[in-house]
């Protein structure tokens, strides 16, 4: 999947489990916040909730079955089509609806937590198929090999699978959310312009550097503490602080009225998309055009990693702890 649904912020972490755990496969870019969104960019892994794994297949090694070694771009394409398939009349379908009948019920993070998951399972099942492995390693590889058969292909394939990756996110965003004209309105309304969506991103990360964000994350995540020097409190603990990030990207950075000015519109009623949760899931689907664009990318990275360090998240270490292949499966990401 070449573009689309986790989104945004760290490096993707290679875990040891045979199951797709919630973590996000993202570019380190595009529209921060809950979002997560698998690209075809650089990949990279976090620990997305403390929520349980979805179960997944075991790896396709128990019969000597070793995982691939490249892609080719119509293997690329089959497996865009396949995950629509799923999305559209599969279990991810179903999910997707039970995500949606709990608006009104059920906090917007934890939702959109639950979309990931869904999203990432369906992905996993799609692409043990082709014989990588169903968890976050083989999600790496597969990744790492589309790339890698993208960087031969020719432009008209490029931006197939980049479309490709766009719609497949907007579905899985309207099911989730229960906005089914997500895709046909971008269609009949046209896309938004790569000024504009720059324009609207440097917006997002001079709100996520604000003074009473940061305070507040730092704030709120001083109340996370470990209960132990076990990987899997660490784990755990990792993952509530991102959780507190994710909370107040949407409620302080998107949705808030003022943003740190007294009487302002919220960012996205700014930006021109409406209000609540619904605008900002337009938002979200909008920006899914220049997920990959190098500018949106720097600004948003250089926010996310203030917040990040406001949140008491040892940078280094976490990317050093994403590169070991026996590292514990949870780590993060968000994009």
């Amino acid at each position: 999947f070449s573009s689309a649904i986790p989104r945004r912020c760290t490096r993707l972490q290679v875990g040891s489990s045979s199951r797709c755990r919630h973590t996000v496969v993202t570019a380190p870019a595009a529209v921060l916040a809950p979002n997560a969104s698998i690209s075809i960019a650089q990949p990279s892994i976090r620990a997305f909730s403390s929520m349980p794994p979805p179960p997944t297949a075991e790896p396709p090694n128990s019969d000597g079955i070793r995982p691939p070694t490249s892609l080719t771009t119509d293997a690329g394409l089959g497996a865009q089509d396949a995950m629509k398939l799923f999305i559209q009349h599969g279990i991810g379908k179903q999910k997707l609806q039970q995500i949606a009948a709990e608006k009104g019920t059920s906090p917007l993070v934890d939702r959109w937590q639950k979309m990931v998951a869904t999203y990432l399972e369906t992905q996993c099942h799609v692409i043990a198929l082709l014989g990588y492995r169903p968890d976050e390693r083989g999600i790496a590889l597969y990744t790492q090999h589309l790339s890698e058969a993208l960087a031969l292909s020719s432009p008209e394939i490029q931006e197939r699978l980049r479309v490709a990756g766009r719609d497949t996110y907007r579905m899985v965003l309207g099911a989730a959310f229960d906005m089914p004209s997500l895709v046909d309105d971008a269609e009949s309304k046209g896309e938004l312009s790569v000024v504009d969506a720059r324009n609207i991103m440097h917006k997002v990360s001079m709100r996520m550097q604000e003074a009473d964000v940061l305070e507040k994350v730092a704030r709120e995540c001083a109340a996370s503490v470990a209960l132990d020097d076990s990987p899997e409190a660490q784990q755990i603990d990792l993952a509530r602080k991102h959780t507190v990030v994710q909370q107040v990207m949407v409620t302080d950075v998107y949705l808030a009225e003022g943003g740190g000015s007294e009487g302002k519109a919220s960012l996205i009623r700014e930006c021109g998309f409406g209000e609540g949760e619904e605008g900002y899931v337009r938002m979200q689907s909008a920006m899914a055009e220049h997920q990959g664009d190098p500018l949106i990318t720097q600004y948003v990275g250089a926010a996310m990693v203030k917040l990040l360090q406001s949140a008491g998240i040892d940078m280094a270490a976490l990317q050093k702890q994403a590169q070991e292949p026996q590292a514990s499966e949870s780590l993060f990401v968000q994009k």
